[in-house]
């Protein structure tokens, strides 16, 4: 049985630790040993509490440079883990001396540059996992990701040559060997790619990817819609200040709304909530909601996007950070979709009003579903990965 390590460096919120978790309970029950380091403790134990899995803080205390327009993968690793010499070289060692504590056959990496970074030149086997975002294809230079509000090329260009030079002066302090470009240290790792073809902003520039689906999520309860007729809208994410307004819009609009927004503040809730809208307190199930749903109204959440799409459903997305626009942007060049970056209630009431008016969005997010319908399940997301750690753990000896 393989020790197995899975790793979170970069990114917020749970929608990291949720889909390893659900990777790593068939392993656990085969005997494996799994463990994480997770950069962010509170999550964790909200994720991992009562798995019987350990969970690490990971070394993941860099400081990004605030208020910069990222316009490519390299500029995001260049901001953000990669962003200072000394900084990144007490990082790579602290993941080393974390390696050689917990002694990990397998290292599996969701979002975590500067852990993969450490294991180069280790008898480690590393899987890269994660969606589309996360796992940047094998070009250089990494491309523009901002096409609607370009930059010149030469700075990305400049600024990739600037990371990958950063990162061979610390690869060359750990005696690794070192890249030849960038993107080569996610392509020398195992890939394990959860998500929808038509999900990911790097569909075009993959060549013979293999796309596995979506993790598992963890489960939820029972939807419960008001009984009212109209329209039905599952709306989730984060709130933001014109929240309270579209909800409002929601209910004079006549449509029948289940609201899953953690954070909204409960006197808002309670001022809302009536005949046309609940707000759930938990999770749910998101089998039964892309069955009973008409449309999902979201601020984020690329597990959640996928689950609607296959369902057949079609999504109003409100993109708050780049990824999330990104994904917006491959769901509506597909045409299952629309987005609003804008976050004005008029702009959404009227992009809601015309997502439910017009059928061809129904009918593309329909066609998304039965082109997967067959393929694969939950089921196959985790089976596949499972095959994957086997013949890494044969491969360990």
């Amino acid at each position: 049985m393989a020790r197995i390590l899975m790793t979170w460096e970069l990114g917020g919120g749970y929608g990291h630790l949720a889909p390893l978790l659900s990777l790593a309970r068939p392993l656990q029950d085969e005997g494996h040993t799994l463990m994480f380091a997770a950069r962010d403790l509170t999550a964790a134990e909200a994720v991992l509490g009562g798995s019987g899995m350990s969970y690490f803080q990971a070394p993941a205390n860099f400081f990004p440079r605030q208020g910069i327009k990222l316009h490519s993968f390299a500029q995001i690793l260049l901001h953000t883990a990669f962003h200072d010499d000394d900084e990144l070289l007490a990082r790579a060692r602290a993941w080393r001396a974390l390696y050689a504590l917990l002694e990990p056959d397998i290292l599996v990496c969701d979002h975590s540059p500067t852990a993969l970074l450490a294991a180069r030149g280790l008898p480690l086997r590393c899987i890269v996992t994660g969606n589309g975002f996360v796992i940047p294809p094998d070009v250089s230079p990494l491309p523009e990701l901002r096409a609607w509000n370009a930059t010149d090329p030469a700075v990305l260009e400049r600024d990739e040559a600037q990371a990958l030079e950063r990162v061979n002066r610390v690869l060359r302090a750990l005696a690794a060997p070192p890249l030849t470009r960038l993107a080569q240290l996610f392509a020398d790792a195992a890939p394990a790619l959860y998500t929808l073809k038509e999900l990911d902003n790097y569909a075009e520039l993959r060549r013979d990817a293999d796309y596995w689906g979506v993790p598992p999520g963890p489960g939820g309860g029972e939807p419960h819609w008001p009984e009212a007729d109209g329209k039905r809208v599952f709306v989730y994410g984060q709130p933001f200040k014109a929240l309270p307004e579209v909800l409002g819009n929601l209910n004079d609009d006549g449509y029948s709304s289940l609201v899953y927004v953690p954070k909204l503040p409960r006197e808002e809730r309670v001022r809302l909530q009536g005949p046309r809208m609940r707000f759930a307190d938990a999770l749910l199930d998101m089998s039964a909601l892309g069955a009973q749903c008409d449309c999902a109204l979201m601020t984020n959440g690329h597990g959640t996007t996928a689950a609607m799409l296959l369902a057949g459903k079609p999504v109003l997305l409100m993109p708050q950070h780049l990824e999330m626009m990104l994904i917006a942007k491959t769901v509506e060049r597909r045409g299952a979709g629309l987005t609003v970056a804008t976050l004005e209630p008029g702009d959404i009431r009227t992009a809601l009003g015309r997502l439910l008016g017009d059928a061809s969005f129904a009918r593309e997010a329909s066609a998304v579903a039965d082109g997967y319908r067959g393929k694969f399940g939950p089921e196959d997301a985790r089976r596949n990965f499972r095959a994957l750690i086997d013949r890494l753990a044969a491969e360990a000896g």
